[in-house]
């Protein structure tokens, strides 16, 4: 299976990636820095492509770099804005909070599955993945609520290529010390993986359209 994984230069895209070339896959990482990208992919030793995909022109500059055939996108928001204390914020300041909110998270994966779409195989995977657990009322959780409405329709469309379409995202963990939890739980970045790696195999052929939380069992409210 060949995977391309976006934000490869950030924690968590490095740890999607190290979950899918563990299980056998072919990897390719994307991101915009190129420095961290290109130590990602020397230490996981998978290829690279430097691409901000929240640059329509970047994108398009890096199209002839892109597998010709994939198999399953996994796109990995990949922040290049501090957002700071929003308590402090000015209005230019909350502007530029959302902005970059929507950029890192939803236009990214718009604009990566616009370009590497037409790549996927019959019968492959789209993954979108919502880093953080928002809290209620922020930029982030109107752009989760934005990105899984997108998910969904996406599935749509897709679907009829069978080609399925998720969303990945992080909910309220259960507190640890409880009966099935291990004394060393996973992290969020790898439950993260685990369940992308799981929704591109066979077995999750029947789950699109969906917006699944890694909540280490505990019940994870939408928003």
């Amino acid at each position: 299976m060949e995977v391309l994984v976006t934000g490869g230069d950030t924690d968590l895209g490095r740890t999607v990636a190290e979950g899918f070339r563990d299980a056998g896959h072919k990897v390719v990482i994307a991101g915009a820095r190129r420095d961290d990208l290109e130590v990602a992919a020397k230490e996981l030793d998978v290829d690279s492509i430097v691409f901000d995909n929240t640059d329509p022109e970047s994108l398009e500059a890096a199209r002839g770099q892109l597998p010709y055939h994939l198999d399953t996108i996994v796109n990995v928001p990949a922040p290049l804005w501090d957002a700071g204390d929003p308590r402090t914020y000015t209005l230019a300041d909350l502007a530029s909070a959302w902005r970059h909110a929507l950029d890192a998270t939803v236009l990214s994966a718009v604009l990566t599955v616009a370009i590497a779409g037409d790549h996927l195989r019959s019968g492959g995977t789209i993954i979108n993945v919502i880093p953080e657990s928002p809290r209620d009322g922020s930029a982030e959780a109107a752009i989760k609520a934005a990105l899984s409405d997108w998910t969904a329709g996406q599935a749509e469309y897709f679907g009829t290529r069978g080609i399925t379409v998720n969303a990945v995202a992080s909910g309220k963990s259960a507190e640890p010390g409880y009966d099935g939890l291990s004394s060393t739980p996973p992290s969020v970045a790898a439950e993260i993986a685990r369940l992308a790696l799981f929704l591109s195999t066979p077995a999750a052929r029947h789950i699109t359209g969906q917006t699944m939380h890694v909540s280490r069992g505990a019940l994870a409210n939408f928003g």
